[in-house]
């Protein structure tokens, strides 16, 4: 059977983008991906634009494909912080990976991430997460109304950026941000 997820099945994948009033010092010039979720009512995304300085292979330090890899582990988020969501770039997924974007796919399966990482991709083809993002779909909706957070159209290049530190920047700079009155993939239809 498949997972539920919370998106309308015509939804768009997208990224919240944090206001550049955002007051929370844990959210401030992030970028997030969203990612469909089966835990209703809640909603959930990784933030994708800050490196922590922790090497991919510090955190799987039992996968030698790891051991040269430069690439920086990414502050997800503060819900089970430290706790891994591995995003990557596949024609194939696993059995127990999300899709996400195109063919970008998510997964926090131990054994998934085992065996993904045991195929030896490619690091730019890879993003370990670390924590992820949360709320309620009633307290998201109410923080994008306020205006806390823009939408913006989600994009798999931008994922798996070069320079994710300039990412909320970018997507500002772009004008690629669309205004409050958006109404989030999962809310409910005003009536």
């Amino acid at each position: 059977m498949p997972a539920r997820t919370l998106l309308a099945a015509d939804a768009k994948p997208y990224f919240l983008v944090a206001a550049p009033e955002m007051g929370d010092p844990i959210f401030r010039q992030s970028v997030i991906m969203m990612i469909p979720t089966t835990q209703a009512p809640l909603v959930a995304g990784v933030i994708i634009n800050e490196p922590t300085g922790t090497s991919a292979h510090e955190v799987f330090p039992h996968f030698p494909a790891l051991e040269n890899d430069p690439s920086s582990a990414y502050y997800g988020g503060p819900v089970d912080n430290g706790v891994p969501t591995l995003a990557f770039r596949t024609p194939h997924p696993p059995d127990k990976a999300m899709q996400v974007i195109d063919d970008v796919y998510v997964t926090t399966d131990a054994a998934t991430i085992a065996q993904v990482l045991k195929n030896r991709m490619e690091a730019d083809h890879l993003r370990i997460f670390l924590g992820r993002a949360q709320w309620s779909q009633d307290q998201l909706h109410y923080e994008v109304m306020q205006g806390a957070w823009y939408v913006a159209p989600a994009d798999a290049g931008q994922v798996f950026s070069a320079d994710p530190t300039h990412l909320w920047r970018k997507l500002s700079e772009r004008g690629q941000l669309q205004e409050t009155k958006f109404i989030l993939p999962f809310a409910r239809a005003p009536k």
